[in-house]
């Protein structure tokens, strides 16, 4: 292009010189065609825009990240003259369209259209637009080329994704599935101090012997229940700071952990506890499916501006002075409030998981995450690369 526009000057500087020096009808006629073509180029340009149709759909705009969905693209001539070299940009980044490297290049004649029928994934969660971001249109000498944006993008609501877990390798013992009967964090029966009278079909087992003798008559133990066991979820939403791909990639990340570990629990009739700060500390409970829905559909409109770090998000669940809870914190920042919070967790008989979602491999925060395990700590460090699924299915994942 720059040559061909190279060439243009010289004939329009070589036919002006040419028509000071000679004069002529011939000598103007050539310089005012040498001066016309350009604008009539630039002008070709602006018509072929206004004129060219662009048509594009999507089955649904409400959609999973990562998920394929149905997109189709049209664009069409319904002009009378022919449009060349138009080239078709596709937004990237946030979504990516199959059986295209981003630009797709169209000749178009009078009448004719080019019809496209692929699939489009969108790769985050949020709300956004995607497909066609813009137009190049060049003129038929090559001289210029206008971009100009698409009036109308399509928009789409791409949720996260939840991700199905088979067992929960983060989980202690207590509440992990591998042995249901034992660690299905039920409500549990256990044996009291305190008899009644046997009655026949009573399990034997329950027989208290010492007492029996003593009064002379078989007598059972009673059973008392125990509580489940808690699961409570602590989602930072903290502002996290970086390139703008990097942010966007822990943002996710966090909240899928969170709705894959609440996910495995309701499928085990198990309740689990969301915590986070945004607009206002919130408790989510997640007792059924349609709890979980709920808070699911609500992820989307997730936005990461807490004012209360997830330190005092614990610290203030903490004051119940419960025990024998499971806690896990989903954070992109390891801080030393983080780490005290942690040791008076689990000083007061809890377990706590802590899931570190970044890119962080600094000395500081090396010497963190050691000091957290020697306190008992279970902590998982997440790079922008691993799977999060892989990191909480897997049984001896090291942190």
């Amino acid at each position: 292009m720059r040559i061909t526009r190279l060439f243009c000057v010289i004939i329009i500087i070589g036919s002006a010189v040419f028509a000071s020096y000679y004069g002529g009808n011939i000598s103007y006629a050539l310089f005012y065609a040498s001066v016309s073509l350009p604008v009539i180029a630039f002008l070709y340009t602006l018509y072929v825009y206004v004129r060219f149709k662009i048509y594009q759909s999507m089955d649904n705009y409400i959609v999973v990240k990562g998920d394929w969905n149905n997109y189709s693209f049209v664009i069409a001539n319904e002009d009378y003259i022919a449009f060349r070299n138009v080239k078709v940009n596709f937004l990237q980044g946030q979504s990516t369209i199959r059986q295209t490297g981003g630009i797709m290049e169209y000749a178009l004649l009078p009448g004719e259209k080019e019809r496209m029928e692929t699939e489009l994934r969108c790769n985050y969660r949020g709300e956004y637009f995607v497909g066609v971001d813009s137009i190049q249109v060049t003129d038929f000498l090559y001289l210029f080329t206008i971009t100009y944006p698409i009036g109308t993008k399509l928009k789409v609501l791409v949720l996260p994704r939840v991700l199905s877990l088979e067992q929960l390798g983060i989980a202690p013992p207590v509440i992990d599935s591998k042995n249901p009967v034992m660690y299905s964090n039920a409500i549990e029966e256990e044996l009291d101090t305190e008899v009644r009278k046997y009655n026949p079909g009573d399990n034997k087992k329950r027989i208290h012997w010492k007492a029996s003798a003593k009064a002379n008559e078989l007598l059972s133990r009673k059973y008392y229940q125990k509580p489940k066991a808690e699961v409570v979820l602590f989602m930072d939403l903290s502002k996290i700071t970086g390139d703008e791909l990097g942010v966007i990639i822990a943002e996710d990340k966090i909240i899928e952990s969170v709705l894959a570990i609440a996910n495995y629990y309701v499928h085990r009739n198990t309740p689990s506890h969301i915590i986070y700060d945004m607009e206002g500390i919130n408790q989510i409970s997640i007792c059924n499916k349609n709890d979980f829905d709920v808070f699911y559909k609500a992820c989307v409109k997730i936005r990461f501006e807490a004012k209360t770090s997830v330190a005092e998000l614990i610290k203030r669940r903490l004051q119940r002075g419960d025990d024998g809870i499971f806690y896990v914190t989903a954070t992109a920042r390891l801080t030393k409030d983080l780490y005290y919070s942690t040791l008076e967790a689990l000083a007061q008989g809890s377990n706590m998981c802590i899931l570190f979602i970044s890119s962080d491999v600094s000395e500081d925060t090396k010497k963190l995450m050691e000091d957290m395990k020697k306190a008992g700590a279970d902590i998982h460090h997440i790079m922008p690369k691993d799977e999060i699924g892989d990191i909480l299915a897997k049984e001896d994942s090291v942190g």
